[in-house]
């Protein structure tokens, strides 16, 4: 196809847009809904997914030795933990700091209570971070295989609950997603396909004048594009704009027990890229298809 025809091509798909003003905004709101609907879900999966992860790593597992585990055995024990993968900061606690521990805690510092109790009352124990909640149970049975180890304690149930919780809103999440861009699809091809019916008598004269059908679908094609770019780039402002006012709302609102779990929400300085990617290719994609879709049937004479 010769450059001069590929501009007015081109030309007649920027025409198209304004000659057809009302199915333009009406096809560029239906597409903008959907980007938003799709992208609301998007960051609400990265989010709570993110959250699951962080209170999963507040777990901890506690092994505690056997009384009278000797220092150079213990020192074994803590490089031992410390080359487990899954494992995160390894903290040593002596029998004198859980002993003293006990007291503040449990006793009101009144150590008297303790009186006449032997000296290593209270077993050294090692205080691990759990680094991936799915691999908690893993990890017990692992450790508790090793020497000098008399018990070993772990929020198995918790984590067990936040593993499932992360699966299913992926699993929702993604469900909602794949959703969404099938309707998004059917809606905006069948937008597009009410404005070609406008035109098909100008699609059939150029038919009869011997138009091939890629020169006919070229100038709509076109126009797909221009309205999944003109969608995207709105979709993605909105998005931008409530997110950051919904942030400074969370924010606001937190108690301080919720403050550390919002923080973990991730700013949209770390989304941009991947938003406004997801949404220049979604929208360039169901404008180009939808365009496609909808010209079959008139393309036939």
């Amino acid at each position: 196809m010769r450059a001069s025809s590929m501009r007015y091509l081109m030309k007649s798909g920027f025409k198209n847009l304004w000659h057809n003003r009302l199915m333009t905004i009406a096809s560029v709101g239906t597409l903008v809904a959907c980007l938003l609907i799709v992208g609301v879900a998007v960051l609400f999966s990265l989010n709570v997914d993110n959250m699951v992860q962080y209170v999963g790593e507040q777990n901890e597992l506690v092994v505690f030795m056997q009384i009278g585990t000797s220092d150079e055995q213990l020192a074994q024990m803590e490089s031992q933990l410390n080359h487990i993968d899954g494992l995160g900061e390894v903290t040593y606690v002596s029998s004198d700091e859980a002993m003293d521990l006990i007291v503040d805690r449990y006793l009101d510092g009144d150590a008297g209570l303790l009186e006449g109790m032997d000296d290593d009352f209270m077993p050294a124990s090692f205080r691990c971070q759990i680094i991936d909640p799915e691999n908690a149970a893993a990890l017990v049975t692992q450790i508790e295989g090793l020497d000098n180890v008399d018990d070993v304690q772990a929020p198995t149930e918790i984590t067990d609950t936040l593993v499932q919780l992360r699966h299913m809103i992926n699993i929702f999440g993604g469900a909602i997603i794949i959703a969404l861009v099938i309707v998004s699809l059917v809606i905006i091809t069948n937008t597009i396909r009410a404005s070609v019916f406008t035109r098909r008598k100008e699609i059939n004269i150029m038919k009869y004048v011997g138009a091939t059908n890629t020169f006919i679908r070229i100038p709509f094609v076109v126009e797909g594009v221009l309205l999944g770019l003109l969608s995207a780039g709105i979709a993605f402002l909105i998005v931008w704009g409530g997110y950051n006012v919904f942030l400074d709302l969370v924010k606001v609102e937190s108690t301080s027990l919720m403050s550390s779990v919002i923080s973990q929400i991730m700013p949209f300085s770390e989304l941009a890229a991947p938003v406004l990617g997801c949404f220049l290719i979604s929208g360039i994609a169901v404008g180009c298809i939808g365009s496609v879709f909808s010209m079959r049937g008139y393309l036939k004479v």
